[in-house]
């Protein structure tokens, strides 16, 4: 995924006529099994700076893990985010279901 993941991103952002030079506030979506799995994410990604939480998903059994993190997307390792949310969703039998952002208020 890494690099794809970084130029997709980018190029969205782009598209929706958003500065990738300045901060967005970026939301993760990982779809998980249990409520145990989700807690196990947040505890992952907690480590790497990203804040959590953990609740029932809208639909069906699964639960959300969404991790919300400030980044300036051009300045970013954002083909590292890619891959860790491809991980995390890996080691606990869980599915990365994508990404939303929005410039950062100042």
């Amino acid at each position: 995924m890494s690099e794809t993941f970084r130029t997709k991103v980018l190029q969205q952002l782009r598209e929706s006529g958003l500065d990738v030079k300045r901060p967005h506030e970026f939301e993760f979506y990982l779809y998980l099994p249990t409520e145990l799995a989700a807690k196990q994410a947040a505890v992952k990604l907690n480590e790497r700076e990203f804040t959590t939480q953990v609740q029932p998903a809208a639909k069906g059994d699964d639960w959300l893990c969404l991790a919300t993190i400030t980044i300036v997307p051009e300045d970013s390792s954002l083909s590292e985010i890619g891959d860790l949310f491809e991980q995390v969703a890996k080691e606990l039998d869980g599915e990365f279901d994508g990404w939303e952002a929005s410039e950062a208020k100042s």
